[in-house]
């Protein structure tokens, strides 16, 4: 199962397109948005065959989403969430305790719009960083996981 994670799009749509170009070359099965802006992840739901999935972040004005979603692809748990309620900026401890609260296998969030990868105590911390407005040095980019009897993970720079 393959599943591509971007976000903090911020109502770009051609980054939303020139992204989408590239995840039309993968096996995707599935699209996680991870925020900012939830008009975004409508925007690729209507535009892409893919079952698509998102949350809400800080710069979404409007009630429609959720601000955070517990999703199960292949027997993996998922916690997805923007990750501005958790701090993110300035740490990954109460993300990381939020993780371990719901046992989750993976923690998706945004945000800072740096890509971040890491395993903790078992647990993946990914941040597939920015595709409009990336920050601390790097470039527009998303990530594809991969969950075969492990999980892989991939960044790809558009």
């Amino acid at each position: 199962m393959k599943i591509a994670v971007l976000g903090d799009s911020h109502g770009q749509t051609e980054n939303i397109d020139w992204a989408m170009e590239s995840i039309a070359a993968e096996d995707i099965d599935y699209i996680i948005h991870t925020g900012d802006n939830f008009d975004d992840m409508k925007y690729i739901a209507e535009n892409s065959d893919v079952k698509t999935i998102g949350v809400r972040g800080n710069y979404d004005t409007h009630p429609e989403g959720k601000d955070e979603l517990l999703e199960t692809f292949g027997e993996k748990k998922f916690f997805v969430t923007h990750g501005h309620r958790y701090g993110v900026k300035y740490g990954l401890e109460k993300i990381f305790y939020r993780g371990k609260e719901l046992e989750a296998d993976v923690v998706i969030f945004g945000h800072s719009h740096v890509p971040h990868y890491s395993i903790e105590e078992g647990m993946i911390l990914l941040n597939p960083g920015s595709i409009s407005i990336p920050r601390g040095n790097s470039s527009k980019c998303y990530a594809i996981i991969t969950i075969d009897e492990d999980i892989s993970v991939a960044f790809v720079e558009l």
